[in-house]
């Protein structure tokens, strides 16, 4: 059976990494091959990917980590260049100790 779920979620993750990407901080045309922007359109897909993985369980987290990857855009906030990004960095970390301790937890109730 194919993983048709995890395709979905990358196809999205994909649209929405890019979508952001060009929203916040699409100058010209010729920035597109340059490598800033692959590694950051890299960084945005993964971030994306992981607001659309943590939608199914957490939906109120999930769009409050979406939203706050806006904040990583030097472009959003001219004037607060590098003080918004830690609140991108803490929503990701609450999310991915949710996950941690729930792996911790099943695996130490099943350890018996």
């Amino acid at each position: 059976m194919v993983n048709e779920k995890n395709k979905k979620d990358i196809f999205i993750a994909i649209l929405l990494g890019s979508l952001t990407i060009f929203v916040t901080g699409m100058q010209t045309i010729d920035t597109i091959f340059s490598v800033n922007f692959v590694i950051s359109l890299t960084i945005f897909i993964l971030l994306s990917y992981f607001c659309v993985k943590a939608y199914r369980e957490y939906k109120y987290l999930a769009i409050l980590m979406f939203l706050s990857i806006f904040l990583l855009s030097p472009n959003v906030f001219s004037s607060r260049e590098g003080e918004l990004f830690p609140i991108t960095y803490i929503t990701f970390a609450i999310y991915f100790s949710i996950n941690l301790g729930k792996y911790m937890y099943k695996r130490w109730k099943s350890y018996y």
